[in-house]
């Protein structure tokens, strides 16, 4: 498959691009949130500006060391293995649940797991783009597995990449945060740091992150960032296309959060990554592609419901209509807010799963 994109994509690669020019910028001593610097350089600074933060510097600087053409294949190679450890993950957690009375499905049928992450028309369209979605959702799972394991170097360092897309990471980091896992949270803190030394050393250690913040209020000024485009996933942007204005919701997934975290133990913790993604989401700020990051969702629906073959076609067909490419379906429906059922479908999806979840950790505590 792997192939096939680098084909069909190599001339693609439009979010790669901003990665690629800032590398350079930095590379060359400059600040890559200067517009100037980066139009100098071959960004398009009129679909919008360098918006991540400056601990994605490891990654901008290994594109910029190579000719534009090479880098497109380096990043295609680093989604394309991080949709791998993805998959990987998404079923260790099936196949290596935290509570040990808990049943989990047959070692044949968990491989189904790694079949949809790989085969997901939104893998395809992240890599087609050259977007960190997989990265990151990779490492947020890993990082949440290891953490959970005692293996808590691992893990922060896990934690550090991932939060080159605050708007996935922030939840869980705000979890381990309550949970008090200070030696992840310190590891992930010092490798942030040392991820960001390169643009602090060139801006400085506040200006690079002032640079950042101005740039972050530019964010929703590009049409694929507004309120009402079609390529934005959230509860809000639902809400707006239905005409219906509200104020951003992620204090709302916030508090959510931390009462998750309060009822924690009625909860299989290894289902809380999956609800925590769902819920960045669907309160927070994402685009249609990043719901790959519900993968550990769907292997958590598939430990709850191997052994139950009418909710498993449910949640089968649920999962399917969920993934169907939005382009094919703009062809027979010109309705955007029909276009929308996405947000509703996972919400359900994650109400669906929190009950199961209380409902299976109820029946191993009547057990023991």
């Amino acid at each position: 498959m792997l192939v096939v994109v680098a084909i069909i994509g190599f001339n693609q690669h439009f979010d790669t691009k901003y990665l690629y020019v800032a590398g350079l910028s930095w590379w060359e001593g400059s600040n890559a949130y200067d517009p100037d610097v980066a139009s100098r350089l071959g960004a398009n600074q009129s679909l919008g500006s360098f918006f991540y933060p400056p601990q994605i510097a490891p990654l901008c600087l290994l594109l910029g060391t190579f000719p534009w053409t090479q880098a497109k294949v380096v990043m295609i190679l680093l989604n394309g293995i991080s949709a791998g450890v993805l998959a990987y993950f998404c079923v260790l957690l099936v196949k290596q649940p935290q509570v040990k009375q808990l049943r989990v499905p047959g070692s044949g049928s968990v491989w189904f797991i790694p079949a949809i992450v790989l085969a997901n028309p939104f893998t395809l369209n992240i890599i087609l783009l050259g977007q960190t979605t997989l990265i990151v959702a990779a490492a947020l799972v890993s990082g949440w597995y290891y953490a959970y394991r005692d293996k808590w170097v691992l893990s922060g360092i896990l934690i550090a990449i991932a939060t080159i897309k605050p708007q996935l990471s922030l939840l869980v980091i705000l979890w381990l945060l309550l949970e008090r896992r200070w030696r992840v949270l310190a590891v992930a803190a010092v490798t942030t740091l040392i991820f960001c030394l390169v643009p602090i050393a060139i801006t400085g250690p506040i200006d690079v992150f002032v640079e950042w913040f101005a740039s972050i209020g530019k964010h929703k000024n590009v049409f694929a960032n507004a309120l009402g485009s079609p390529a934005v996933f959230s509860i809000q942007n639902l809400l707006y296309t239905a005409g219906i204005q509200m104020p951003q919701l992620l204090p709302l997934g916030i508090v959510i959060t931390g009462l998750l975290w309060w009822y924690r133990f009625r909860l299989i913790i290894d289902d809380v990554i999956g609800l925590l993604m769902a819920i960045s989401l669907l309160f927070g700020f994402a685009h249609h592609y990043d719901l790959i990051a519900l993968a550990p969702l769907i292997a958590a629906f598939w430990r709850h419901l191997d052994h139950h073959s009418k909710a498993t076609l449910v949640a089968l067909v649920l999962m399917l209509v969920m993934i169907f490419p939005r382009n094919v379906l703009m062809t027979f429906i010109d309705n955007e807010l029909l276009l929308q059922y996405r947000v509703l479908l996972v919400l359900a999806a994650t109400i669906w799963l929190g009950v199961m979840s209380i409902q299976r950790k109820a029946e191993i505590q009547r057990v023991q």
